[in-house]
């Protein structure tokens, strides 16, 4: 039997994850190769494709259909959001998922692009495990029922001193997810980009020790975690696993940190209070 070189391992391997036909729309060629570059790099992606517009894009989408595509938001007098809802609206862009790509990320932009069903966000400048999360995002975005979201989200905490329509706003700039029992929210190791805020169901905090995993806690509704990676900027100390059917709310570290934005602002306030609590517990 021929035994496989590591390389080939590798290229093997690629072959059985690399799911992805992804299409790059940027008006400049350089940010384009960069990013082709980037993408090839990425595990899940199988094929890259590249355009300086959306002028071709219709012929583009006839004959490749490719399930990401990631467009600039700076494309001269083009309105990306407004390409994008036609898009959308089109039956040829059926199974597409777009992911939005600027230097100049904020609330705003991520609102507006919620609103045209935009499903991921990608900062520049950008890194590997930025674009593989905001493929993963994208790939997995949920429809979400908002008002039962909402009914959900009013019993939590954390959210009390928001109104309806504040909460309205960040279940458009802010992720909702749907996990499956035993599934991973995320990984020892994982960049913390994001805090979580269980609205449903249970998610256990585990850590892999040497005579096997070891349940640290486990959260219930109207927990939040993962928010020291936020404070801190450093990975993931444990992997977050689902217990049972749950949901979650996830809150970007870039959204957090726009200080403009009212929005931010609260949130970066009771995270303030939720970390001092924390920590009086420990020192009590």
């Amino acid at each position: 039997m021929a035994v496989l070189s590591h390389a080939e391992a590798i290229a093997a391997q690629r072959e059985k994850t690399a799911v992805l036909d992804v299409l790059v729309v940027d008006p400049k060629p350089e940010s384009r190769a960069l990013l082709k570059s980037a993408l090839r790099s990425v595990e899940i992606v199988k094929n890259v494709r590249e355009t300086g517009s959306f002028g071709n894009i219709g012929q583009i989408l006839s004959e490749s259909r490719p399930q990401v595509i990631l467009v600039e938001h700076e494309l001269g007098e083009v309105d990306v959001f407004q390409v994008v809802k036609k898009l959308r609206a089109h039956p040829v862009s059926k199974g597409t998922n777009f992911v939005l790509m600027s230097s100049e990320m904020n609330t705003d932009l991520r609102a507006k692009g919620m609103e045209v069903g935009i499903q991921g966000f990608l900062s520049k400048p950008f890194d590997i495990l930025g674009i593989e999360s905001a493929l993963r995002d994208a790939m997995a975005a949920v429809s979400t029922n908002h008002k039962e979201t909402l009914d959900r989200i009013r019993k939590v905490a954390f959210f009390s001193g928001f109104t309806d329509k504040e909460l309205v706003r960040l279940l458009k700039i802010c992720h909702t997810k749907k996990l499956s029992p035993g599934s991973y929210l995320f990984r020892e190791g994982d960049r913390g980009d994001r805090l979580f805020v269980l609205v449903g169901g249970n998610v256990e905090i585990v850590k892999e020790r040497e005579e096997g995993p070891e349940v640290l806690v486990t959260m219930v509704p109207g927990n939040v975690f993962g928010e020291m990676a936020i404070v801190d900027s450093e990975p993931r100390s444990a992997d977050a696993r689902a217990k049972d059917q749950a949901m979650v709310i996830e809150v970007n570290a870039e959204i957090i940190n726009d200080g403009n934005d009212i929005l931010a602002l609260k949130i970066f306030r009771m995270l303030a209070i939720l970390v001092t609590k924390k920590l009086r517990n420990y020192t009590n």
